[in-house]
């Protein structure tokens, strides 16, 4: 009985980080690998039990007047289009080399949500009125990343929302979480066909994601998220480590 707690836990914890920060996959995924669960079984079942989630802390955001629609659908082709060849790369992979992949990325994903969000330049005073060649290659690779590793997207989306949009970070985080619906729901249709996700774990993470989901919403809506993401870039760095370690003594 303890099993289905611990993953209930789990997923409230990724929901309501997700929700207002992104990148709590950095965190869940390799707690599931260390659970016992294969890496490519844990990627599957932590993404449908993140999906459930997702779409609760969306349908708050919107009830606040967070979500922007227009561009939150502009950017829905690429991003799928992106996520399906993503999902083909992710189903071909071996558990060894997921595992090392994830490792590398995970330190990664901590070092690039530490930068500034703009070190490219700054962001446009407005979101732009269409979709440009550029931004829809840009939004495409993103899909790509998050259909085959998803571990710091979140970061990823962020980050090119803020530099695409100049919105502010609860904008951004409503528009992110709209299109990580699709992200995920593409990508765990794929693994399910692959048989990469154990449902009853799956709905344990998914029930508490939603609890998250709905927590985290409220607290956006009254406060910052940014020791959230120092956590995660700390966390990172030694749930890194230790899979690397795990990997290298077999």
């Amino acid at each position: 009985m303890l099993e289905p707690l611990i993953f209930f836990v789990l997923g409230l914890i990724v929901g309501f980080i997700n929700n207002i920060a992104g990148g709590a996959s950095a965190l869940s995924l390799p707690v599931m690998i260390l659970l016992g669960l294969p890496p490519t079984v844990a990627n599957g079942t932590n993404r449908f039990g993140m999906l459930i989630g997702v779409l609760s802390s969306v349908f708050s955001m919107k009830r606040y007047g967070y979500l922007r629609m227009d561009i939150a659908k502009a950017l829905l082709l690429p991003t799928i289009l992106g996520t399906l060849f993503g999902t083909l790369l992710v189903v071909s992979v071996d558990d060894a080399s997921f595992q090392g992949l994830l490792t590398v990325v995970m330190v990664l994903v901590a070092i690039m949500s530490s930068l500034g969000i703009d070190p490219l330049g700054k962001p446009p005073e407005a979101p732009p009125a269409k979709l440009g060649l550029k931004a829809f290659l840009g939004f495409m690779a993103v899909g790509i990343y998050g259909g085959f590793l998803q571990v710091g997207v979140g970061f990823i989306q962020i980050f090119a929302l803020r530099k695409y949009s100049g919105l502010d970070l609860k904008q951004v985080n409503a528009i992110k979480n709209f299109i990580t619906i699709w992200l995920l729901l593409i990508s765990s249709v794929g693994l399910f066909f692959a048989g990469k996700i154990i449902f009853s774990l799956a709905f344990c993470v998914a029930f508490g994601g939603i609890l998250g989901g709905y927590l985290g919403s409220k607290f956006q809506h009254k406060n910052d998220q940014i020791w959230i993401r120092r956590v995660i870039q700390v966390a990172s760095i030694g749930l890194a480590g230790k899979l690397l370690f795990d990997l290298w003594s077999r």
